[in-house]
C-alpha cells in the first residue's frame, strides 16, 4: 500500500525539491543519481509515448522509483528496497510491496534497457549544469570547479558495455542498510582525483 498525505494538491516547486532531496540523503545515494534518475524519467515518458505522465496523483511514485533504480544501477553499495521504504518524508509512505510493484512495472516499461551511455549522461549533466546557472541556482564559475572525474566516467563506459546493457538483479550488491545511520556520507575524497575532459567523455 502507498499513504501520501494532501495527495490531490499540485505539487509546487519546493514540494518536489524537497521530496527528492529528503530521499536523496536519506538514501545516501550518490550525486551521479540525480542525473540518472532524471534520465530514467524522460526516457519513461519517451517509451510510454506519453501514457504515463506525471501528475498530482503518481508524480512521486514516478520519480520515487527512478531514484531507487538509479541507486541499484548506479550506486555502489545500493539499499535494500526494505530500507528504501524507510527513505520518504514524513507524510509518504511507500510500503515494501509497492516499492516492488512500481520497481516491476518501471522495468516493464522501459524494457529492461537501463543502460545510459556516457554521451547521454554528458547531454544530461551539461543540460542541468546550464539550466541550474539559468535558474540563479549556483554561478558558473562554482559548477566549472566541479566538472566530470576519470572514475565517474569509466564507470560510464563499463555500465553502457554490452555486458550491462540490461538490468540483472543478481550482480548489483545491495548491502546498505540504514540500520545505525545517522550521518551523511562525506562528500570529499581524500583520494586524488583525476578530471575526465568532454571529450573523453563523449567518446566513450
Amino acid at each position: 500500500m502507498m499513504r501520501i498525505d494532501g495527495q490531490n494538491q499540485i505539487p509546487s516547486h519546493e514540494d518536489i525539491t524537497y521530496f527528492y532531496r529528503y530521499v536523496f540523503n536519506k538514501a545516501q545515494m550518490e550525486n551521479d543519481c540525480m542525473i540518472m534518475s532524471l534520465i530514467y524519467v524522460e526516457r519513461l515518458l519517451r517509451e510510454t509515448n506519453g501514457g504515463v505522465c506525471p501528475n498530482v496523483k503518481n508524480w512521486r511514485s514516478i520519480l520515487f522509483s527512478c531514484m531507487v533504480l538509479a541507486s541499484k544501477v548506479w550506486d555502489d553499495l545500493s539499499m535494500w528496497n526494505a530500507d528504501f521504504s524507510q527513505a520518504c518524508p514524513q507524510g509518504v509512505n511507500f510500503s515494501l510491496q509497492r516499492i516492488n510493484e512500481l520497481e516491476l512495472a518501471l522495468l516493464t516499461c522501459l524494457n529492461y534497457n537501463v543502460r545510459v551511455s556516457a554521451s547521454e549522461y554528458a547531454k544530461y549533466y551539461f543540460l542541468m549544469r546550464s539550466m541550474m546557472i539559468r535558474s540563479g541556482l549556483t554561478d558558473k564559475e562554482t559548477l566549472c570547479n566541479t566538472p566530470l572525474d576519470i572514475h565517474a566516467a569509466k564507470k560510464l563506459e563499463y555500465l553502457a558495455s554490452s555486458n550491462s546493457s540490461e538490468f540483472k538483479p543478481c550482480v548489483f550488491k545491495r548491502s546498505k542498510s540504514m540500520d545505525g545511520i545517522e550521518v551523511m556520507k562525506d562528500p570529499k575524497s581524500s583520494s586524488k582525483t583525476h578530471l575526465a575532459t568532454l571529450e573523453q567523455v563523449i567518446r566513450m
